[in-house]
Formats: C-alpha cells, structure tokens, sequence
C-alpha cells in the first residue's frame, strides 16, 4: 500500500489503538483494491473512483465517520492534498442538523422541533456536501415560519460543532494575563499567523485548508482574520476564506465567494446574485466565530452576520458585542453604538 508507514503514523498521532489502526489500514486496502489509479496504487487513483467508492458504501450502510475519517487521513497523510480536503468536505456537514434540531427542541420544545424536521430528511452520512444544500434550506424556511427571523437567529447562532472550550484554556489564560483587550486580540492574531506559518513551511494541511505564503501574508494583513478588531463596544472578525489559496489567485468575483464558504451545508448553491440556502443560515457561522470569545471572556457573546457570501456579499463579516465587565476589566465604558 502506497505511503502505508506515513499513514500508520499519523493514526498513531492523533491517538489511535492499534485495532484501530488496522481496521483503518484494511478500509483504505479495500479502497486501493477498487480505485486504484494507473499504477495499481492509491498515488495516481483519480478522485471520480475514489466518490464511487464512497457512494457505494453509503448505498451499503458502511460510509461510517470512522471510514470515511480513516480515507481523508490517508490521502492527507500521502499528500494527495485535492482528494484529501475533498473527503473532509464529506465530513463537515455529518451531524449539522441534527445537532440543530437538538437544540431547536432545548430552546422551545420536542413539538416544535418536530414540526420544523416534518418536511425533509437529512442526508445519511457519506453524502457528498452537494446533497445538503435542499435540506438545510428546508430547514431554515421552516425554521423561520415557525419562530420567526430573530428566534431562529437564537437557534442557529451557536456551537454547532461542540468544540469543547478547553480548546481555548491557554487563550482565557493570555486574556487574563493582558493589559488591555487590544494586546490580546493582537497577540492572538500573531500566534495563529505563526501557525500558518509553520503549515507553509512544512506543506501540511491547516483543517482542511492548503496554507501558502501567500495565505500567511494576506491573514498578517488583516487582523479582523483568524482574530479580530475592537471599535470599543464590538469586535469586527471577517472569516478567512474556506480555500484561500485559490481564493486569492482568482479574480472571479462569484468563483472567489465560492471559495470563500466554509459551510459544506451551503456553498454549493451560490450564485451571482445569492445562494439556495437563506443568508440567514449564515448565523451558524456567527456562532462558531464568536465561541472563541464567549469561552475567553467568560461569558456568552451576541454576534451578528454583517456580510455574507451567501447573501451576495464578497466576504463574511461578523460583528460580535464586548461584555461590559470585559470593558469594565480594562477600564471602559460601552458606547451607545
């Protein structure tokens, strides 16, 4: 199997068992042995064989997180970058609505819930990122119906990933430790340029985003990307784009909004003038962009989308209110802005 010891370590990295291991060495075998490309190995397998091979296993029941994990890995771990950040997208929307209906019942019921997931299904797991589109549109409409456009904002705007807020422990310590907000925000900003530097220098995947020097310089331009900027009641923070490589390279106006969507769930559909999915699903990336900052201050944040892609906007744009007792810490009274 092509790269099979590069592969075998990077499951090792990031915490797999041994059975583990092989079980994920077995499925991408299985795999070699169906869509291998012209040189009998996984190297030159065109990605049109690699998606038959999902749909087949969702067509068996078999297209698992794990499975479907173990693929992307692979292909990252052979720096075949195209197939690898491909998969992940299969990845990024599993979970999403559901986890949103979860929520909907929490905030205002089972009954509730149900009516908004009455008219539409879900796609099962290992369905490529174009089969959502339908459904989250379905769902945001109903959504929207039922509640209203600022109850719904409630619902979508919030940690939909469940990323645990231990991941910025060392962030809360660093605010703390600050002598102003704008320190922070700065110093923070340059720790992640400093991530995507190191990305750049040794050519590996940053999530599911090719990093070059030209991504490093364009981010170290802007500190509203990957941190944010205080006009001193509300902090500004325009999301980095989803492949900012080519992003950048482009001069296409609708290629380069497409390739500045994160939301799998959504960029699909995107047009000149819009998007098949409501702008106003652009509030779950609120949420994600603002969970930082509710986790370092202490405190839930309330943010708003101020541009989007999907509403025909050449970014996304947030702008995220600053808790009094954060101005409070260092001195500030909150404008009436």
């Amino acid at each position: 199997m092509y790269k099979e010891k590069e592969f075998r370590e990077r499951c090792a990295a990031r915490g797999l068992e041994p059975d583990a291991i092989e079980r994920a060495v077995a499925w991408v075998r299985i795999l070699e042995a169906e869509a291998a490309g012209p040189d009998g190995t996984l190297a030159s397998a065109p990605l049109s064989g690699v998606e038959r091979h999902v749909a087949d296993l969702v067509a068996r029941g078999e297209a698992g997180e794990d499975r479907l994990m173990a693929l992307a890995r692979y292909f990252a771990a052979a720096g075949i970058d195209a197939v690898a950040i491909r998969l992940l997208a299969y990845l990024l929307p599993v979970g999403v609505l559901p986890a949103m209906a979860d929520r909907l019942a929490e905030l205002e019921g089972e009954a509730v819930r149900d009516r908004v997931m009455a008219g539409f299904e879900v796609p099962p797991t290992g369905s490529p990122p174009e089969a959502y589109p339908p459904a989250t549109a379905a769902f945001v409409g109903a959504l929207e119906a039922e509640l209203g456009a600022e109850r719904a904002r409630r619902v979508l705007c919030w940690n939909v990933h469940g990323i645990p807020a231990a991941a910025f422990a060392a962030e809360r310590e660093a605010f703390l430790a600050s002598e102003s907000l704008e320190d922070w925000l700065a110093a923070y900003h340059g720790r992640k340029i400093r991530e995507l530097e190191r990305h750049a220098e040794d050519g590996t995947l940053w999530f599911e985003q090719r990093i070059t020097p030209a991504v490093v310089d364009f981010v170290r331009g802007n500190q509203e990307i990957l941190s944010a900027v205080s006009d001193g009641s509300h902090l500004w923070a325009t999301k980095i784009p989803y492949d900012p490589d080519r992003f950048l390279a482009s001069k296409d106006p609708l290629e380069r909004r497409r390739l500045a969507c994160h939301c799998p769930l959504a960029a699909s559909t995107i047009t000149r003038t819009g998007a098949g999915v409501p702008a106003a699903w652009c509030a779950c990336s609120a949420g994600y962009e603002k969970f930082l900052f509710d986790t370092v201050f202490g405190e839930e944040t309330e943010a708003v989308v101020t541009e989007s892609v999907l509403a025909g906007d050449p970014r996304c744009r947030f702008k995220i209110r600053i808790p009094e007792a954060v101005l409070e810490r260092f001195g500030k009274a909150a404008s009436s802005v």
